[in-house]
């Protein structure tokens, strides 16, 4: 019975840490996960190069984030060179898009009998208001989250380099702590948690394949030029958990609308509508297959911890709901 409440106590102690101070130990996780997620290629330059195994790690760990500095510096110049031009050639997007768009609902605007209800227009007024509200307020959140953004990010670097250093003596602390049973069923949650990591991962790849070819063929059909260019980019922003496709195809549907082609700015929508229905179908089915979980039970599990912990709760929900099946199935096989 006491065992059965220590169990239960460390899963509430567990839930409210996830609930309120998953932000101060994301970048520690993070750490960790990378850190696992390197342990391969350490391993394999263990074995065939003679120097110490931190040293390796931290070589590597030097490599990546160059390479990672080197994306981002990439990235960072083309965007400023994409600004540059659209400010340059801001007065032409003004006259030709923007203004005749604004001229043309301000016209509807005029001649609409139902707008000169003065209810309507109050309550128009009190809309726009609390729309610009709203974005505002939205936007001044984000602004005022990029310091902690990148106070976590150096936090995840530091502490991969320490983990890398001080991993081999702080696995003989917890061996010499912890009773065997304890660490037995420690590294079972730990390989639980990096198996369902995988299949999450390995479900996005998937449902990547399948958006990009969604995109390819809706991308072709509209004729963009770059097709499969934009179609690859998309799917891989639709397959990362914190961003999505919207954030590619909303801004384009609303380009299309400023310039008037309404046609092009709804088979665009339609095309963000298929997306999602697919991945909404699709993820539940793929993730079942792999972890031998119903679907129904996935889905509600996403659901609840999509509302409980946030956009993160998408990537625990497979972790957490393997990790249970598996105890569960553990005890079937030991009744029997």
């Amino acid at each position: 019975m006491k065992k059965k409440y220590m169990i239960l106590f460390i899963i509430i102690i567990y839930c409210l840490i996830l609930k309120y101070m998953l932000h101060v130990i994301f970048p520690f996780l993070l750490a960790i996960l990378f850190y696992f997620v390197m342990k391969p290629f350490i391993d394999y330059f263990d074995q065939r190069i003679h120097m110490q195994r931190h040293s390796i790690g931290i070589i590597l760990l030097v490599v990546f984030y160059f390479m990672i500095l080197f994306v981002l510096a990439i990235i960072v110049t083309y965007g400023f060179f994409f600004i540059m031009q659209f400010i340059k050639n801001w007065p032409e997007y003004y006259v030709n898009i923007i203004e005749p768009f604004f001229n043309e609902i301000m016209g509807y605007f005029h001649q609409a009998d139902w707008l000169k209800n003065k209810d309507v227009l109050a309550y128009l007024q009190t809309l726009l208001q609390n729309s610009i509200f709203y974005t505002m307020t939205f936007l001044s959140q984000i602004m005022s989250r990029i310091p902690t953004f990148f106070f976590s990010f150096l936090l995840f670097i530091i502490s991969s380099f320490f983990l890398v250093i001080d991993y081999e003596s702080i696995k003989k602390k917890f061996y010499q702590i912890f009773p065997y049973h304890t660490l037995e069923f420690i590294i079972f949650i730990k390989n639980k948690c990096l198996k369902s990591l995988g299949i999450y991962l390995k479900c996005q790849l998937i449902l990547m394949v399948i958006c990009f070819f969604i995109l390819w063929i809706g991308f072709s059909v509209l004729r963009f030029q770059n097709a499969l260019l934009y179609a690859l980019l998309t799917a891989f922003l639709d397959s990362l958990p914190f961003i999505g496709v919207g954030i590619v195809i909303l801004p384009m549907c609303l380009f299309y609308l400023f310039k008037g082609i309404y046609l092009k700015a709804l088979y665009l929508f339609l095309l963000y509508l298929i997306i999602n229905v697919v991945r909404s179908l699709l993820e539940p089915q793929i993730m079942n297959k792999q972890l031998q979980i119903p679907s129904f039970l996935l889905l509600l599990s996403m659901m609840i911890h999509l509302y409980f912990f946030g956009l993160i709760g998408i990537i625990l929900s497979p972790i957490h709901m393997n990790i249970i099946y598996s105890i569960l199935d553990a005890k079937d096989k030991a009744s029997h």
